[in-house]
């Protein structure tokens, strides 16, 4: 990439708060392929989707049918590879035409530095969902993703752009996301709302305008979009569904007056591991100095010692609770 080795989807541990060094977790569920060093053309095409899959459901809450409708239309733009370039082909995603035409390879600061007329990729798509406009192109380089942002990096980073995405599905794109969280949605029309108010291709757009849903040219991308978003939801099926136990949240999920469920479930569990350290049980779900104490315990219990017991959960630790999914 650009010289700089990834903070996250590498073979050993990603960063975390548990050891010495190394900065707060940001790590994916542990349920399916990380390349080492965040090569993800040479993990296989089923298992991208079922990453993303499995992320966008079990870490964001979409049920498996919008995922789906995401996913097929990120295999749709990029294949599902992160470090992907408008023009390039799945085997060489940073390798596409210069603004003098000619076929080259570009680092990563070429491609996030891209200036026209002779800088960078002819083409600016990048990323997962191919990024185009010059503002949510560089938003991608500026996202922060739990604490960091990781500037050239990210291309490398599938979980920093799926969180990309939902950042902008949450800010921008409501009413899309509306429909993709809806538990009654179909593959099928998560699929198409993605494509026609998020991707928006030329393809189904007469000058600056969106041509009806029931337009020829429109039904027929839709047609397209919608088979990918099935093989996304066999390939979820097939895997197993849902994660057994809790991803690890991130580090900076876990604040003073934080309230969730998976407080409540990890709770239970340092209960359940004589790590109990509470004053009481009132506010289960409330993260707070009993749930520091309590945590403290466990990370003590694995053998941990000084800043790396101190009550704060990384993914080594977290993994070892084997919080229930919630």
């Amino acid at each position: 990439m650009n010289g700089k080795s990834p903070n996250i989807e590498a073979g050993p541990p990603p960063a975390d708060a548990d050891f010495p060094g190394h900065g707060p977790g940001n790590a994916p569920a542990a349920v399916a392929v990380v390349p080492s060093a965040g090569d993800w053309t040479k993990v296989g095409n089923d298992d991208r989707m079922l990453y993303c899959m499995r992320q966008l459901v079990d870490r964001y809450g979409y049920p498996p049918a919008g995922a789906a409708g995401i996913v097929g239309n990120l295999w749709a733009e990029s294949a599902v590879l992160p470090n992907r370039i408008e023009g390039s082909s799945p085997s060489t995603p940073m390798r596409a035409k210069n603004f003098a035409g000619v076929t080259t390879n570009f680092t990563a600061v070429q491609i996030m530095d891209r200036k026209p007329p002779d800088q960078g990729p002819k083409l600016p798509g990048v990323g997962l969902a191919q990024w185009t406009s010059p503002s949510r192109r560089s938003g991608l380089f500026r996202h922060v993703y739990n604490g960091v942002a990781l500037g050239t990096d990210v291309l490398s980073n599938m979980d920093a752009q799926l969180d990309y995405f939902d950042r902008e599905l949450r800010t921008s794109y409501s009413g899309v996301r509306q429909v993709l969280s809806g538990q009654a949605v179909s593959v099928e029309a998560a699929s198409d709302e993605v494509v026609y108010n998020y991707e928006i291709p030329g393809a189904i757009l007469s000058g600056h305008s969106k041509l009806p849903r029931t337009d020829a040219r429109v039904q027929t991308v839709f047609k397209q979009r919608r088979s990918p978003s099935n093989r996304a939801l066999t390939a979820y099926q097939s895997g197993g569904g849902p994660a057994a136990f809790e991803p690890f949240p991130g580090a900076s999920f876990f604040h003073t007056g934080q309230k969730s469920p998976i407080i409540a479930a990890m709770h239970q569990r340092l209960v359940a591991e004589d790590c109990n350290r509470y004053q009481s049980s009132a506010d289960a779900d409330v993260w707070g100095p009993g749930d520091v104490k309590s945590y403290a315990a466990w990370q003590q219990k694995l053998g941990l010692a000084g800043d790396d017991a101190n009550g704060i959960p990384g993914k080594t630790s977290w993994d070892e609770l084997q919080v229930p999914n919630v």
